[in-house]
This record gives C-alpha cells, structure tokens and sequence, in this order.
C-alpha cells in the first residue's frame, strides 16, 4: 500500500483498519482509523480519516440491522471521501464509494445486504500522487435519494 505523506504510525493504523475492515471487524476498523487520525484533527486528511470511519460505522449499524444508522453513515462517509477519489495515501476509494451507493440504493428499494455484499477496501500501490481534496472530479456519482 503507498502511503506517501503519512507518518509511520499512521501507515501502520490505516494498514490495520484496512485489514481488520475487510476482515468484517468494522469497529475495530474503525477505532484504529481514529487513533490515526486524533492527533491531526484538522489536517488535511480529515475528511479522509473521517469517511473511512462513518463507512466502518455504516457497516457495523447495516451489520445490526440498523437501516437508519447505516444510510446515515454511509451517506456522511461517502460524502467524506469524494474529494479524494479516485484513490488516496495507497487506498482505491473509488470502488468502496461506488459499493456504498449501490448499497443505499439496494436498500430504499428494499433489499437487505447480506454480510458477504458488504464494501470491502482495496488498497495498493499508487501510480500517482493522490489527487488533492477538493480537487477530484466525483465521476458524477450521485448519492441516492
């Protein structure tokens, strides 16, 4: 995974909640991804640190049959992470924003999430820098209604 531009604590904290995240332990994911991001507030990865968190809390309440609190969360952690689409700091945030909404979407219409269909991050090496936030394009992706 390129993390570039992270300390080495950090690396190791994103590491472990993607591992722990894909693993379904999604407050543990989520507990490490705070660690990392605590001491830095309001950097400029905040938005990153915080989307990953409200997507692993999504999954924990879709996890718990919480309709509310998983279109909530999810909604916000998306919304979080489409700055820095299409990956960023090594991870492919792209496909884990694009599974989000097809989850949203599946369910208003209805339909429940099994745990084997929930997101799951991949994350390797970059070819590039990371866009900066702000400035990626979102690929038109609109949130359900």
């Amino acid at each position: 995974m390129a993390t570039g531009g992270l300390e080495e604590r950090e690396r190791r904290l994103l590491r472990r909640g993607v591992d722990l995240f894909n693993d379904g332990h999604y407050w543990h994911a989520h507990e490490a991804w705070e660690e990392a991001w605590t001491p830095d507030r309001w950097g400029s990865d905040r938005g990153f640190w915080k989307g990953l968190i409200q997507i692993a809390a999504g999954c924990l309440h879709c996890s718990r049959h919480n309709v509310r609190g998983a279109r909530s969360k999810w909604m916000g952690g998306a919304g979080y992470l489409r700055p820095y689409l299409p990956r960023h700091h090594g991870v492919e945030l792209e496909p884990l924003v694009s599974r989000v909404y097809e989850l949203l979407n599946a369910i208003e219409s209805g339909s429940w999430p099994s745990p084997d269909q929930l997101p799951r991050i991949a994350a390797g090496d970059s070819s590039g820098p990371s866009p900066s936030p702000g400035t990626a394009e979102s690929g038109g992706r609109r949130p359900p209604r």
